[in-house]
C-alpha cells in the first residue's frame, strides 16, 4: 500500500516537470519580468531641481532692451531611478539656453527637447512652464543738468539767484519708457555753509544714473555758486528835492519816491530825514548859474553802506 503511494507521488512529479514546459518556460520567464518591472518601479522617483536659464540677448546695436527679468533658474521635476538621478545631480544639469538676439519674441516656452538629460530621466513638470516678455526700444536723449544746494552761507550772506551748471546737459541712453520720464539730471549737493560774498567753482559729481540707463559723457559737472550780502529794502516816499548851488531854484516835479536796498541792520535804522534827494549844479560842468537856465538833471541820495533808487531819477531844474 506504501509502495504504491509512493510510485503515484513519482509518477506525478515526473509528469508536472516533464510535460508542457514551453508553457513552463513561458510563465516562468513572464514571472521573472513581472518581478523585475516591479523591483524597477519601487526605485523610480521624482524630484525638482533647479535648472540654470542662460540667456543670449540682442547686441548693443540692436537697441533692444528685454525690460522682463528672467530667473536665474527654473524648476524641473525628473523621474528616473534614484542612481541615475543621483548621478545626474553629481555631473550638473546642463542650463537651458534661450535666444533672444533678435529682439522680437513675445514668449519664452520652456519644452523638454531644450533640457540635456540622459535617456533613463523624464520631465514630469517645468516651473514656470513659460514666460511673457516685454521689450523696449533703446532711444538717446539730451537731459537737463540740475544742480542743488545744501547748508547755509555765513550770517547776513545769501545765495544769489540759481547756481549755473557746465555743462547744462547730458546725453542719456536706455529703454524709451524710462528715458522720456527722467526731467533732469541730478547731481550731489553744493555745500554753501559757511561762505561769504563771492563766486564760487566747483566740480560737482553725477548721480548715478536709473537701472537700464546709461550717461554718455563725463561724470562730473562744474557748479558755480554766487553769494552775496544779504539786502532788506525800504521805502521812502514823497521825498523833497534839495538843490545846491542855486537859491530858489524851481525845480519838476519837487518830490521823488526813493528806495534804499543795504543790510537789513542798516535799513532798519535809516530815518525819513536821513534820506535827502539832492541836486548839485555846482558840480555840473558848461552850465552858467548867473544866467537864467534849466537843465535836466539826475537826482542823487547818499546812504551809507547802501544803494538809493529814485523814481524819477531824472528832473528837471531851472534858475
Amino acid at each position: 500500500m506504501t509502495g504504491d503511494l509512493l510510485g503515484a507521488i513519482s509518477a506525478w512529479l515526473r509528469a508536472a516537470l516533464t510535460q508542457n514546459l514551453g508553457l513552463k518556460a513561458l510563465s516562468l520567464a513572464f514571472a521573472l519580468g513581472l518581478f523585475v518591472y516591479q523591483k524597477g518601479q519601487q526605485d523610480q522617483q521624482q524630484r525638482t531641481v533647479p535648472v540654470g536659464v542662460v540667456m543670449r540677448l540682442p547686441t548693443e546695436n540692436a537697441k533692444r532692451e528685454l525690460m522682463t527679468p528672467i530667473p536665474a533658474s527654473i524648476h524641473v521635476t525628473l523621474k528616473g531611478s534614484t542612481r541615475a538621478i543621483d548621478q545626474l545631480l553629481q555631473a550638473g544639469v546642463a542650463p537651458v539656453e534661450i535666444d533672444l538676439r533678435d529682439g522680437q519674441r513675445g514668449s519664452v516656452v520652456f519644452e523638454t527637447r531644450m533640457f540635456t538629460l540622459p535617456p533613463d530621466i523624464e520631465i514630469t513638470i517645468i516651473d514656470p512652464p513659460s514666460i511673457d516678455l516685454e521689450w523696449q526700444d533703446v532711444v538717446t536723449r539730451q537731459i537737463p543738468l540740475q544742480a542743488s544746494i545744501t547748508g547755509k552761507p555765513a550770517d547776513g550772506y545769501i545765495l544769489k539767484g540759481e547756481p549755473e551748471v557746465d555743462p547744462k546737459e547730458m546725453t542719456v541712453r536706455g529703454p524709451v519708457g524710462l528715458v522720456e520720464v527722467i526731467q533732469y539730471v541730478r547731481l550731489a549737493a553744493f555745500d554753501v555753509s559757511g561762505l561769504t560774498e563771492g563766486t564760487y567753482r566747483r566740480p560737482i559729481a553725477i548721480d548715478a544714473p536709473p537701472n537700464r540707463v546709461s550717461y554718455i559723457g563725463p561724470r562730473s559737472a562744474t557748479v558755480t555758486a554766487t553769494i552775496a550780502r544779504r539786502v532788506s529794502e525800504a521805502r521812502f516816499p514823497k521825498r523833497s528835492i534839495e538843490v545846491v548851488g542855486v537859491p530858489n531854484a524851481v525845480v519838476t516835479p519837487r518830490q521823488v519816491d526813493v528806495s534804499v536796498i543795504g543790510p537789513p541792520e542798516v535799513v532798519r535804522a535809516l530815518r525819513a530825514e536821513q534820506v535827502v534827494p539832492r541836486i548839485d549844479l555846482t558840480k555840473i560842468e558848461g552850465i552858467d548859474l548867473k544866467t537864467h537856465g534849466s537843465i535836466s538833471v539826475k537826482v542823487v541820495v547818499e546812504v551809507a553802506e547802501a544803494e538809493a533808487e529814485v523814481q524819477p531819477p531824472t528832473v528837471t531844474v531851472k534858475w
